[in-house]
């Protein structure tokens, strides 16, 4: 069972960064343009996605080897100062949750009262801090201790 969530948090990334990709495109091009429902449905399934990877993500760090149990067997102290310990329990989740924040407040700027034009880059401005946390805080295969494949299997 922690393997299939695993394998499926790893593969929500893709569909997360897809929609990160697409969501600063659409605004960018829509700069001058209504802010209309294809931009609320596509900052809706961004952040739905994102929830849920969250949601895994908790499991993980709870259930898995590199969270709540790595600092409840070898202490928190043991757990700062080895890196890939650190990045997991801390770096990682810490990034991702300052970036799921700016994709829900970036969800929510469709209901300020600001024109369509500040609401686009409002969106773009948060999307783009969220892209790069997210691109910061990901163990991409080839980084020491925390590369992690860049697809996992659902075994």
């Amino acid at each position: 069972m922690y393997n299939i969530i695993l394998s499926l948090h790893s593969l929500l990334r893709w569909v997360i960064l897809l929609l990160l990709v697409i969501n600063l495109i659409r605004h960018f091009a829509a700069l001058k343009k209504p802010f209309g429902n294809t931009d609320k449905k596509l900052g809706l399934w961004l952040m739905i996605f994102t929830h849920i990877t969250f949601l895994l993500g908790i499991y993980q760090w709870f259930a898995g080897a590199y969270g709540y149990h790595n600092i409840s067997n070898i202490g928190m102290s043991a757990v700062m100062q080895n890196h890939a310990y650190r990045f997991f329990v801390i770096e990682h989740t810490v990034g991702m949750l300052i970036a799921i924040a700016l994709i829900t407040v970036a969800r929510g700027v469709f209901r300020k009262n600001i024109t369509d034009t500040k609401k686009h880059k409002r969106c773009i401005i948060l999307y783009l801090f969220a892209l790069i946390i997210i691109l910061a805080s990901i163990p991409w295969p080839g980084m020491n201790e925390i590369g992690r494949p860049l697809f996992r299997n659902f075994s």
